[in-house]
């Protein structure tokens, strides 16, 4: 052992030899470049112990694994016609005066002054472009969602794989990947993901995104993004039958996309580069890498926004004898982004904010509309604003498939339906009114309730010992305390968001 260990010393000690000539032969290089140079020959052989043991795991036999095809939350047929409530014995903005405890008058919060884009058409935009780190081999040049990225890579990455799928060319072409210099690559990625503030899913976007411009063969991407997002810290696996797949398991029930289960874990095959479907039988290993444990969290809400073209929309509708028409600005790329998610449990869609300014936006616009009215006038108006300046169109007569809208989402389409309508108005009421709001999810409808500081007349729900009054911003006129007539009588599941 004494002489083989020798023999390393004196092999290492040539290789530093040959890059200090190297150094010296180049004075104009920077300290970055001399200690680039300096320690190549350490990149590309060092590899550490969970390296080792992962490789070795993975040249072992790979277990099959059954696919199951993505599930629907509610396979309930929803509404196509949409009936309207009848005409108010008093008018809309007016409190109902036999209520026992009159809800008091609301203060709507002012919201923080936030410059927007002078730049409103997609043509003359700008897009904001970040200092480049210095980098002084091949880069990757990414548009991610309007944000101008470049990140390095090395040389191994474009044939990361290109062999048949098995056991032995993964482990192998891991193996290339861990020994080369990855770790320039590894610590933009975390840069860019403190920057933007990057969700799990984000990260994972962007991950995939920056193998799509490394390699343009698919398996290769897959490897790379694989490989990346193991060592950025996730639980991410790979699967096999006549191609590769990338899988990942989430905090909570991701809908409409395949997956398989795997010691009582869901991995499924997200949609980073678009959608994937793997019909029966692939390949995956057992043991993760030691350091790879953690699940794409869908739970905790989005603070990445896209930056770029702005765009402007007009919402009208008819307020007592008024037509009011509300405008709304956004970047495109936010809507883009939000497109880019697959479906998930409908908790996760009002809590998603607007971006800051268009949220200032809608708030300045709307608080003339609620402020120093009741509540119950508030939250009608709210109502009244939802139920009419939208048009109502399913998910399949609109996408032709389920796609719930996150709030952004339904400012942006020309038409949504329950669940889109409850989530934007269960966020303005929470944000603009400060009220408790709950979703009530019938089969195939999804409402809301609020709670008020006083009582209203109609139909509640008791939830957890406190009283919710049911406002549905899918039954156009209704008003708080009515409910749809075909669903009048059923007891939904009541779904908490704030």
């Amino acid at each position: 052992m004494k002489h083989i260990f020798r023999l390393t010393l004196i092999t290492t000690g040539l290789a530093a030899c040959t890059a200090a000539l190297s150094v010296i032969a180049n004075p104009g290089m920077s300290d970055y470049e001399r200690w680039r140079a300096a320690t190549q020959q350490e990149f590309q052989s060092y590899l550490d112990e969970n390296d080792k043991a992962f490789i070795g795991f993975l040249k072992q036999r790979w277990e099959p694994v059954d696919t199951e095809s993505g599930e629907e939350e509610d396979k309930a047929p929803k509404p196509t016609e949409i009936p309207e409530a009848p005409p108010a014995d008093t008018p809309t903005d007016a409190p109902d005066t036999t209520a026992k405890e009159p809800t008091p008058v609301v203060t709507v919060p002012v919201p923080t002054p936030t410059r927007l884009p002078e730049n409103t058409t997609p043509e003359t935009a700008p897009r904001k472009v970040r200092p480049a780190p210095q980098i002084t081999g091949p880069a990757a040049n990414l548009d991610f969602y309007g944000h101008a990225l470049r990140l390095p890579y090395n040389k191994a990455m474009p044939r990361a794989f290109s062999s048949k799928p098995s056991s032995d060319a993964i482990a192998t072409a891991w193996e290339a990947l861990a020994r080369s210099d990855f770790k320039p690559a590894l610590e933009q990625l975390k840069a860019t993901k403190t920057t933007l503030s990057l969700s799990d899913w984000a990260t994972a976007r962007l991950v995939s995104d920056y193998a799509q411009a490394v390699t343009r063969n698919a398996d290769s991407r897959i490897m790379l993004s694989w490989f990346m997002l193991v060592k950025l810290g996730y639980d991410a696996r790979l699967a096999y039958n006549d191609r590769l797949y990338l899988l990942m398991p989430a905090d909570d029930d991701v809908y409409g996309v395949t997956y398989f289960t795997l010691g009582g874990e869901r991995y499924y095959a997200l949609p980073l580069n678009g959608d994937v479907r793997i019909a029966g039988k692939v390949y995956t290993y057992g043991k993760q890498h030691e350091t790879a444990s953690r699940p794409v969290a869908f739970k905790m809400p989005e603070r990445f926004n896209g930056e770029g073209a702005i765009r402007k929309r007009t919402l009208s509708y008819q307020e007592g004898d008024k037509v009011v028409d509300i405008v709304v600005t956004y970047p495109v790329e936010q809507i883009n982004y939000l497109n880019s998610m697959p479906q998930l449990n409908l908790p996760r869609y009002p809590i998603l904010d607007l971006p800051a300014a268009t949220r200032a936006e809608l708030t300045k616009q709307l608080q003339p509309l609620l402020q120093g009215h009741s509540e119950e006038v508030a939250v009608n108006r709210l109502l009244n604003f939802v139920q009419n300046a939208f048009e109502y169109q399913t998910d399949e007569q609109q996408f032709n498939a389920e796609n719930y809208l996150f709030p952004l989402e339904t400012l942006h389409y020309s038409a949504s339906d329950c669940e889109d309508r409850a989530a934007l108005f269960s966020l303005l009421v929470h944000d603009l009114l400060r009220l408790p709001v709950v979703l009530l999810d019938y089969p195939g409808h999804v409402a809301a309730a609020v709670e008020f500081t006083g009582r209203v007349n109609g139909d509640s729900i008791v939830y957890n010992g406190r009283q919710y009054t049911v406002t549905d911003p899918t039954y156009i006129n209704a008003r708080a305390g009515m409910t749809m007539p075909q669903f009048a009588g059923q007891s939904p599941d009541v779904v908490e968001v704030f």
